[in-house]
């Protein structure tokens, strides 16, 4: 917040500044001075003994007249302290006189009671945890806690009374300020006529300095460049410095990257003309030319976050919104009326009830005023600015006729889908029969034996390449049950027949993982092994496609890379794909086109409800291979609420036998905040983060230090889904699991448990889940066995439905009724070709005369309250509605009626809907609740007992509730009760 331009600063401006210059430099201040910074960063000023200086953290009145270096966060700086302060404390120092009346009529006036607080014995005097032993009036010697002092502090027992100043004004000297844009009005008031320091913008006009200091940017775990470059500081005779927040960092860099460098150990910066290890949790890295000194932190060493030292120069941004946040200009769905575009919300009085409604903009201007309780109605069509989907019009049949052609289209696909294997079984193809001689020189390399699902898998996979038809067989395997290996055998007997083989994997990091493979395996065999990736060099790249061209290369492994324009194969035979799932609808067609008329061998660990539709009906040939490797052990999975005590224990576990562990986090936008969380829970732990917007080779780099032991804890979106084999990695905490699909789950939890060592899998949630996430978490903590990724993929389908199954020809319909209503019709006929019975979904109509909104004056702000209303739309359960409605109180204060009536209304609407209600309505003198079954079952005495007169109804099948004695705002709770009555 930019203070009052009619008050006056004098100071300077330093932008640009990582934290640790900002700590350096105050360091070097001589005379009294203080820090501001906000409660989330006063941690990373705390100890600057690594600059040899010691701080004061939100001292009162006990440090008035001692501390020299202060640090304050924004609540202690604005607390309150006596504007006189020595008429409220008494400073005992060694060696001074004090008179014992005028000391016990003090101590009176401070709180301290004579007898109770004030005990005299002899010479001695105690008070408030003190000791203290006098000579007559000369205090000799002061004790605090059993120690001995040569002073202290002894402040008020009772609140100060009388005028009263901000802690800040007690306390002088020049005035760093970290992030000026996040301080209150009321501080920067305080500060009026204060000399400053801003490292960032917000703050006060100030006149832009110069300090000779130049920000380091992120190595971004490239340790060699790091060590290259101190190495040349130390050459030019610089001072470098390395402040490490672990033992462990700095125990790595020594012996892998710094061994060669004059290193020592210092509590504090010093003189040695070396790298100087220094403790210290700091962020950033300078280069000061004038002091000859160089600083890099362990946070820089290890760091992504490319513009972490800008992001404290800029006024904070709004915080990430909630994904169920509604805002103007989204388009929305309705069943009945079509795609609309959200105008904003207004509020009505209709029969003397005050509510919100939605307004809907549809084309030729129309308008659709909708009662907000409606929401959970909606479904959002993901249409852009680009590409906006056309609005329907009200009052046309434009809608009907849409979602109709959309219907039969997504039926014909389902009729498609039925007969495509079909024709695939019915085109001639190549036949790869028994070599013997050849055959068999390819288990030289392999050190196990198969088991006997791998050998019947392997056995599939042979016979089906013998058959003159083209193969289109999955390997549905666990991670590390051994797929790779079948599908290696099935490139050998390809290879020998003189054709080439494709594999495609989802990620750079598998491709050179099966890369390396191949290549080990194929070593002695007159078998040319290459790879094809973005990070494949020009040169090697067109020695590679010249060779797939001339047919050179026998076995190509890649990532998508594989299904450019420019990759053409001489003899193509064999299709491997990797977890195809992984790869998007485009990239789908590119290998449907690629693998027309060849053999095609998918390998997953957890085929998607799409391909195990497929399979089901006997369209894709399917082996499973369900035994583990011997020596294997169940990974163990924990499902509970999150817990930041359970993280702990479980990472210092891990760490203490010396593994590693995941931390699935799958939020890009916070996932540097929790990754600042966890380290302030676990500051044992070396941490590192990695998400898919970070290049894939610095995604890369982490994971190559990941496995070698620079981390302990890596924080990771589902990048890390597949991708490396990491043996130690032995944990794996995934937060949020409810958000994650089942497929997804498995997965994760196949990234530990590779080895002998028994993993765990900790799978967090919130304390009140979704009834598909429910059923994902149970089905997932039911297949703990080893081998269930099959039957783990036909509960997902169960949970989920069918996949998507699009190509570029459904796109004109995903556009015209969204792709969520178009994916449930593709279920439906599916389904309905089945045979199997299609449940009609059932919203809840709730139409009461009581005003139930969020007033203006409650949430000012329009937008906001937009985003509320798709927040507690959003809420499928009484505990995510009871946490929202704490937020807003804790945000907004106290609900007036109208809030807190709304709030009950959605309360009553998740409660219905769980109860099987269709609507509620009243009339004149009753509350009507229509059921969808008959008879219903209730308890009659619990009825009885509400004391409100309930009657059952036939036609319609329900309840009725009586009005008599009932205020409009008790409606919701009244019906509230009955329901809970409902079996």
């Amino acid at each position: 917040m930019r203070p009052d331009a009619t008050q006056t600063q004098q100071g300077i401006y330093l932008p640009g500044l990582p934290q640790v210059a900002r700590a350096f430099l105050w360091s070097l201040e001589d005379g009294p001075s203080v820090l501001l910074a906000p409660p989330h960063r006063r941690e990373l000023y705390e100890s600057m003994e690594a600059f040899g200086a010691g701080v004061w953290v939100n001292p009162g009145l006990e440090g008035l007249g001692t501390a020299r270096r202060v640090l304050f966060d924004y609540e202690g700086a604005l607390r309150s302290l006596p504007a006189e302060p020595e008429a409220h404390r008494v400073v005992f120092r060694e060696g001074e006189r004090y008179y014992r009346s005028e000391l016990l009529e003090k101590l009176e006036k401070l709180g301290y009671e004579r007898g109770e607080d004030v005990l005299v014995r002899g010479d001695s005097l105690e008070v408030g945890g003190l000791r203290l032993e006098f000579f007559g009036d000369l205090l000799e010697a002061v004790y605090a806690g059993g120690e001995r002092r040569t002073s202290f502090v002894l402040t008020g027992k009772k609140p100060p009374e009388g005028p009263v100043t901000p802690a800040i004004g007690h306390y002088r000297g020049v005035v760093y300020v970290d992030e000026p844009a996040t301080v209150p009005e009321e501080l920067w008031r305080a500060l009026a006529g204060r000399r400053l320091v801003t490292f960032g913008l917000g703050g006060p006009e100030l006149p832009a300095g110069r300090t000779g200091i130049t920000p380091l940017p992120p190595y971004r775990a490239r340790l060699e460049r790091m060590a290259a470059e101190m190495k040349g500081w130390l050459e030019r005779g610089f001072r470098v410095a390395f402040l490490y927040a672990h033992e462990k960092t700095r125990e790595y860099l020594c012996e892998n990257y710094l061994a060669g460098l004059d290193c020592v150990r210092r509590a504090s910066l010093g003189e040695h003309r070396g790298v100087q290890l220094l403790p210290g949790r700091f962020q950033g890295g300078f280069v000061d030319e004038e002091r000859k000194l160089a600083v890099v932190t362990e946070s820089l060493a290890f760091s992504f976050s490319g513009a972490a030292h800008a992001r404290s120069r800029r006024p904070l941004a709004p915080a990430p919104e909630d994904p169920g946040a509604l805002a103007v200009g989204d388009y929305l769905v309705h069943p009945e009326h079509g795609i609309g575009r959200f105008e904003g919300i207004e509020s009505r009085e209709v029969l003397g009830a005050v509510r919100d409604y939605l307004v809907l903009r549809y084309a030729d201007e129309g308008r659709l005023y909708l009662p907000i309780e409606q929401l959970p109605l909606l479904r959002r069509h993901p249409g852009t600015s680009d590409e906006p989907p056309r609005l329907s019009s009200l009052g046309r049949k434009d809608w009907r006729r849409a979602t109709e052609k959309a219907r039969a289209d997504a039926r014909q696909l389902a009729q498609k889908l039925l007969v495509a294997h079909a024709r695939r079984l019915a085109t001639p193809g190549r036949s790869y029969a028994a070599l013997p001689d050849w055959d068999g020189l390819i288990l030289a390399g392999f050190p196990h034996r198969l088991t006997e699902d791998q050998q019947r898998a392997l056995e599939d996979v042979l016979r089906d390449l013998e058959t003159p038809h083209p193969m289109d067989r999955l390997i549905s395997g666990d991670v590390g049950f051994g797929k790779t290996e079948i599908a290696l055998r099935a490139a050998h007997r390809v290879v020998g027949h003189g054709a080439q083989v494709a594999y495609l994997t989802p990620t750079t990091l598998l491709a050179e993982q099966h890369y390396r493979t191949f290549k080990e395996r194929f070593a002695e065999l007159p078998v040319e092994v290459a790879m094809l990736s973005r990070f494949t060099g020009e040169a090697e790249a067109r020695r590679v496609l010249r060779g797939l061209e001339e047919g050179t290369v026998d076995v190509v492994i890649g990532t998508h890379r594989l299904l450019s324009e420019n990759v053409a194969f001489k003899d193509l035979g064999l299709l491997i794909i990797d977890e195809e799932h992984r790869f998007g609808v485009a990239q789908k067609e590119k290998i449907k086109q690629m693998a027309a008329g060849v053999d095609v061998l998918s390998l997953s660990a957890t085929p998607i409800p799409r391909t195990l539709y497929q399979a089901l009906v006997g369209l894709k040939d399917v082996s499973s291979i369900q035994t583990p490797p011997p020596g294997r052990k169940p990974i163990q999975t924990i499902i509970a609420p999150f817990a930041p005590e359970l993280v702990r224990e479980a990472v210092l576990f891990e760490m203490e036998r010396g593994g590693k562990t995941f931390y699935v986090h799958d939020r890009i936008a916070s996932i540097e905040a929790r990754a600042a969380y966890l380290q302030n829970l676990l500051p044992e732990a070396r941490l590192a983060v990695v998400h898919g917007r970070m290049a894939d080779a610095e995604i890369e780099e982490v994971m190559r230090h990941f496995a070698a032991g620079a981390f302990d804890l890596l924080v990771a979106t589902t990048i890390v889904e597949s991708g490396l084999d990491i043996p130690e990695a032995n944990t794996i905490v995934i937060e949020r699991a409810d958000r994650l699909g089942l497929a997804t789950l498995y997965q994760l939890r196949g990234r530990v448990g590779r080895r002998e060592r028994e993993a765990y899998a900790y799978l967090f949630h919130p304390r009140k889940l979704t009834e598909a996430a429910e059923r994902r978490l149970a089905a997932l903590a039911d297949l703990t066995d080893l081998g269930s990724g099959h039957r783990l993929a036909e509960k997902d389908m169960e949970i989920r439905g069918v996949g998507n199954l699009l190509g570029p020809e459904q796109h004109g319909h995903v556009q015209a009724v969204s792709f969520e209503v178009y994916t449930e019709m593709l279920a439906e006929a599916v389904r309905e070709l089945k045979g199997e019975k299609i449940a009609k979904k059932h919203h809840v109509s709730i139409d009461l005369a009581v005003s139930a909104r969020i007033p203006p004056e409650y949430v000012p702000d329009a937008a906001e309250r937009s985003r509320w209303y798709g927040r507690l739309a959003e809420a499928g359960g009484l505990a995510r509605l009871a946490r929202l409605v704490k937020e807003m109180q804790e945000k907004y204060g106290p609900p007036p009626p109208e809030a807190q009536s709304f709030f009950d209304l959605t309360k009553l609407r998740i409660v219905a809907e769980q109860k099987g209600i269709l609507s509620i309505t009243e009339d004149r003198e009753h509350i009507q609740l229509v059921a969808s079954s008959w008879p219903l079952d209730y308890d009659a005495a619990g009825v009885r007992a509400l004391g409100v007169s309930v009657e059952e109804t036939r036609y319609p099948p329900g309840l009725r509730i009586a009005k008599r004695g009932l205020a409009p705002a008790d409606y919701p709770a009244a019906i509230v009760r009955l329901l809970y009555l409902l079996a």
